[in-house]
């Protein structure tokens, strides 16, 4: 594997040019190779034209690397015999950052749900103990705006699973695997493809590392049978929710509820990993403030709790939410994963009204008929609007406004984040 140091005249595609490309361009440019790049994105490659080289004949050219970007899927591409011919020299922006790193302190944290919020924690965990960390992968930065060449540096990557099927060289001193549920099977096509992806980031545990993975799933024979299979070593199973073993009074609103439990627990394991006390680690529990479009309490007014939880993507990440507020007005939608289901029975209790958004309105009707009541808005404006009405009825009421859509937000909007802002745009007029 080549390392940054290695590339000069050498010639690379790098094709994708969100963050991960972006970033990547800079770095190569300052170790002096050849670059040429694409974005099947008309936007991206309008924005990239005056900056960087577009070839758009890059399938008829020669490469020594082709830098790939999690997002593009080469399975399915047009030029899916172009990746397939250049397999052995198509490398993403993690294997380079590998192959230049002079630490050997890496913390990488995947699984369906909850990893940011822990990647975040064990950030704060070791920043607040005068750690030399940093923060980056799939939230913070990409991987090659990190200081890669710090020895004494300490590195906390969310990885997704799109990051991690097209890599290389990932190692860890410390490895987390939370909980799975079907998620991108678009790409991984079935629930043993991505277990199995996600599992990679235990093939190269260091010889004295950790690792951890959640068996709170209801795949938990079949992860089981991979790491038998694989035979991975020092790892510390989670088979349930653990208790909470520090008083509710010293932890953050933000991690309260029996699904963050185990992050607690294991960002604890993580804790005694790195020497960091337990008055930190307490200090950074109790002051640990939530993410945003993750159960983000945006706005309390008139016994009305506004919840932005644009995160949720998949019907197990809204559960969550379903379980731990009452009297819900739920905001739902979107473009459905790929075998996703939605089981209201074990929450309609708590909801008083779905509103359904987006272009998949069968999809959440079938899910909801003779449960809950639903009503279809298709726009997240008008549903908020006629969840305050229907709210304002009952005024005397303590209700939740809750934007939790179970799906993706490619059909109305850029991303989740972009849903989650548009949602707490509108709630400033109310």
């Amino acid at each position: 594997m080549i390392a940054l140091n290695q590339c000069q005249n050498k010639k690379f595609l790098v094709f994708g040019l969100g963050l991960s490309g972006t970033s990547t361009i800079n770095a190569l440019s300052k170790f002096g190779a050849k670059i040429e790049c694409w974005d099947d994105n008309l936007e991206l490659r309008k924005k990239a034209k005056s900056k960087f080289i577009l070839n758009s004949n890059w399938f008829d050219n020669y490469y020594d690397f082709i830098v790939i970007s999690p997002g593009i899927n080469i399975y399915k591409h047009k030029y899916k015999n172009f990746f397939l011919k250049y397999k052995n020299r198509t490398i993403t922006d993690l294997d380079l950052f590998y192959s230049s790193l002079k630490s050997k302190n890496v913390i990488v944290v995947t699984g369906t749900n909850g990893k940011s919020t822990l990647t975040k924690l064990i950030y704060d965990l070791l920043k607040k103990s005068n750690k030399k960390a940093y923060i980056g992968g799939n939230y913070g930065k990409a991987v090659l705006d990190l200081p890669f060449e710090d020895k004494k540096a300490i590195f906390v990557l969310e990885l997704s699973s799109y990051q991690i099927d097209y890599s290389k060289n990932i190692y860890s001193s410390v490895a987390i695997m939370l909980t799975i549920s079907p998620d991108h099977l678009e790409r991984h096509e079935t629930i043993e493809k991505y277990i199995s992806t996600k599992l990679k980031i235990f093939d190269t545990l260091v010889a004295a590392g950790q690792g951890f993975i959640d068996l709170n799933t209801n795949f938990k024979s079949k992860i089981l049978r991979m790491v038998k299979k694989n035979k991975y070593k020092n790892i510390l199973y989670i088979k349930k929710n653990t208790k909470l073993f520090v008083n509710k009074k010293l932890i953050s609103l933000s991690l309260l509820g029996n699904h963050l439990n185990n992050l607690i627990f294991i960002a604890y394991k993580v804790s005694k990993i790195f020497n960091i006390s337990l008055r930190k680690y307490i200090y950074t529990i109790k002051n640990f403030k939530g993410l945003p479009h993750r159960q983000e309490i945006v706005k309390i007014k008139n016994n009305l709790i506004f919840i932005n939880d644009s995160k949720a993507t998949n019907f197990n990440s809204s559960e969550v939410a379903l379980e731990k507020y009452k009297n819900i007005h739920w905001i739902v939608g979107g473009l459905p994963k790929k075998n996703d289901q939605i089981n209201v029975l074990k929450y309609k209790k708590n909801i008083l009204k779905a509103y359904v958004i987006g272009k998949s309105i069968n999809f959440f009707l079938k899910s909801f008929k003779n449960l809950i009541d639903f009503e279809v808005n298709h726009t997240l404006e008008k549903s908020l609007k006629s969840c305050i009405f229907n709210a304002n009825k009952n005024g005397n009421l303590n209700q939740t406004v809750l934007l939790s859509p179970s799906a993706a937000s490619f059909d109305q909007f850029k991303n989740f984040e972009d849903r989650g802002n548009k949602f707490k745009n509108f709630l400033k007029k109310y």
